[in-house]
Order: C-alpha cells, then sequence, then structure tokens
C-alpha cells in the first residue's frame, strides 16, 4: 500500500503539480482542490497559522485534533527570515520634515523600537541597515516607505524589536538630534 502511494507522490512531485505541505511532503492538485473545500487555501495559508489555531484551541479546551491536522496538510511553511540584533535608521534630517511618514516614524514610534538608531546623514536618502554581529549589513532603501510599514518591517527583521512599555530604559529620544551647521 505504502509503495503505490510513494510512487504517486514521486510522480506529482516531478511534475510539478504540487505544493509542500507542513510537513514537507507534496501536496497534489487534487488536494489542493480538497484543501479548499474543506476552507483551506494551501496558496495562502502558512503553517504558523494553523499551530496558533492549534495553540488557541487547546486553551479554549476544545479539542481540536482533526481540524489542526487538516490545517496542517494543507499549509506551507513560510521562509524563515534572517533576524538581525540591531538596527540603523539614516535619514537627512531636511527631509524628515518633507516627509511626513517617516517624520511620524522618527517622533512617534522609533523610540519605540529596541535597538534601532537613527543617524542624520545630510543629503542621505532614508534606508534601513540591519546589522549581524559578525559585521554583515543589510540595507533596504526605505524611501515614500508608510511609517507601519517601517515598524512591520523593523518588527519581522529585529531580535526582540516590540516593546509595550510607552518609554524604553535607555532609549535615545527622537525630541534630541544634533545637526550640523
Amino acid at each position: 500500500k505504502l509503495l503505490p502511494l510513494l510512487v504517486v507522490l514521486c510522480a506529482a512531485q516531478e511534475n510539478g503539480t504540487c505544493l509542500i505541505d507542513g510537513a514537507g511532503a507534496c501536496v497534489e492538485a487534487n488536494q489542493s482542490a480538497q484543501c479548499k473545500v474543506q476552507g483551506f487555501d494551501p496558496e495562502k495559508l502558512g503553517c504558523k497559522t494553523c499551530r496558533v489555531l492549534e495553540k488557541r484551541l487547546k486553551e479554549a479546551a476544545v479539542d481540536g485534533k482533526a481540524l489542526t491536522s487538516q490545517c496542517l496538510a494543507c499549509c506551507t511553511e513560510e521562509p524563515i527570515l534572517e533576524l538581525f540584533p540591531k538596527a540603523r535608521l539614516i535619514a537627512d534630517a531636511q527631509q524628515q520634515e518633507r516627509d511626513q511618514d517617516l517624520h511620524d516614524f522618527i517622533k512617534r514610534k522609533a523610540p519605540r523600537i529596541r535597538n534601532l538608531e537613527v543617524d542624520y546623514q545630510a543629503g542621505s536618502s532614508p534606508a534601513v541597515e540591519l546589522e549581524q554581529t559578525d559585521g554583515r549589513v543589510l540595507r533596504a532603501d526605505v524611501r515614500d516607505w508608510k511609517s507601519d510599514h517601517l515598524v512591520q518591517f523593523l518588527n519581522l527583521r529585529l531580535e526582540s524589536a516590540e516593546n509595550d512599555d510607552v518609554g524604553v530604559a535607555g532609549a535615545w529620544s527622537a525630541e534630541i538630534q544634533s545637526c550640523s551647521g
């Protein structure tokens, strides 16, 4: 019984007609259609969502093993993003005055993000540099980004970036800035 199933899975993988499920197995197009009938879209459903569902069902003392296993059979693993210990927002102080979203981010949102510093450099285009402990730097051009998108990006890429407190101990103040000239 197992051998024909294995042959079908391998054939589906070779033909490129499958998705990879949460267990790393090939999900055939027929199974994808079955998942959609069950209310799961394998192209959009991340396995992290299924694990959150499982956790919430356990918290509510609901037996959701069948639902969770259906969800995990239909989900796709999300790529693992590299996290960085610190980041630096590079901005021109004059551009900040012209860009409302950048201004809002620097004044109101950046002080709440751990391990983020703002570096004012005259004439520079807004960018975020994510820095690893080994010195590697990933630079992202953030010109014309909405302030909420900057927050989401940093929360995704920074280790422990979020802080629920209004003030962060040891955080810099966006109100204090030094400009030359």
